[in-house]
């Protein structure tokens, strides 16, 4: 089946772009805005692909789809976002995955990235700022840029270059995160603490990881940053502050309290989001000893949870800001 150009007026033209998975929560929460506000959207799930069918047209930069006999019609004329709600780097779990697999896996994934011919829109977030953004080293690096105190970071595979001292205890994370097949189980490797004794009896050849100093006693805070509105909680166990990763604890067993971060801190927050040229990030910061550290962002980091568990409104402001485009800047301003 092959859309015509002359159908254009019988097809649906989409404002909104929205390119997902169809387990994604989150996503429904935005497509549940944007249906109140009244905005033309289509959302694509990188797992239904084949039930769709897709012509690109890159002279005229047109994206026409046809799905469950539906048509509909991407053209820079309406369209005013994209939410890109996907990591770029490709994370494999199979141990061996068919030709048709890797066909599919491979081109498909080419094809969205692909769609940074859309380039003059708003983006949360355009792929190419996603790629930048989710290296942890360059991450720390703008970070400080911006202000942020950083923990001491060391990347290394030969810990005998290394510092290390004994009787110390450090922390110790990959570069990427790390999803693995063991038996058939996903498996993921969470940031952990280590004594430096134990720390120097481990060969790294294998591969580089992140060595930083630990910071405890500590408050893990997450903050969340859409368009121009930023949202800060402190999250505790039990009215307690958390030693170690608070991600290996099941969200329903911890406490998030909104708090009013520093105006200092709320400035490196938005320096660091412009910086990375984001339109939506996730950022964990610690406080440690009445100082505020930078440890991490995700520009396609998870937020359902906290319209769930804390009732904010993060859902209501990327629909507004995916249904205005680049004028809510203008609004905001």
């Amino acid at each position: 089946m092959i859309l015509k150009l002359e159908k254009i007026k019988k097809v649906n033209k989409i404002e909104v772009l929205i390119i997902s998975n169809k387990l994604d929560f989150s996503t429904d929460y935005i497509t549940y805005e944007l249906k109140k506000l009244d905005v033309p959207y289509l959302r694509i799930n990188r797992d239904n692909f084949m039930q769709y069918s897709i012509k690109l047209l890159p002279k005229t930069t047109r994206l026409y789809f046809e799905i469950d006999n539906k048509k509909f019609y991407v053209s820079k004329k309406f369209l005013k976002s994209i939410y890109f709600r996907a990591p770029t780097f490709i994370r494999i779990l199979k141990p061996y995955i068919t030709p048709e697999e890797q066909l599919y896996l491979f081109q498909w994934n080419s094809f969205l990235r692909n769609l940074i011919i859309f380039g003059d829109l708003l983006w949360v977030n355009n792929p190419v700022q996603t790629y930048k953004a989710e290296n942890k080293l360059y991450q720390l690096k703008i970070a400080k840029e911006c202000g942020f105190k950083i923990p001491k970071t060391i990347i290394t595979n030969d810990i005998k270059t290394c510092n290390i001292k004994r009787n110390e205890m450090y922390i110790i994370k990959t570069l990427e995160p790390c999803l693995l097949n063991i038996k058939n189980n996903e498996a993921f490797i969470y940031t952990n603490t280590i004594s430096g004794k134990n720390l120097l009896q481990n060969d790294l050849k294998l591969a580089p990881i992140i060595i930083q100093e630990l910071l405890e006693p500590k408050k893990d805070i997450r903050v969340t940053i859409v368009g121009n509105k930023i949202w800060a909680i402190k999250i505790l166990k039990k009215g307690k502050a958390i030693k170690g990763d608070w991600r290996k604890i099941k969200k329903e067993k911890l406490e998030y309290i909104p708090i009013n971060l520093p105006d200092n801190i709320v400035n490196c927050c938005f320096k660091l989001i412009k910086s990375l040229e984001l339109n939506y990030g996730a950022i964990d910061l610690v406080e440690y000893k009445g100082d505020f550290y930078f440890l991490e962002i995700n520009p396609t980091g998870e937020w359902g949870w906290l319209v769930n568990q804390v009732k904010f409104n993060i859902n209501e402001e990327l629909a507004y800001l995916l249904s205005k485009g680049k004028s809510y800047y203008e609004k905001k301003s």
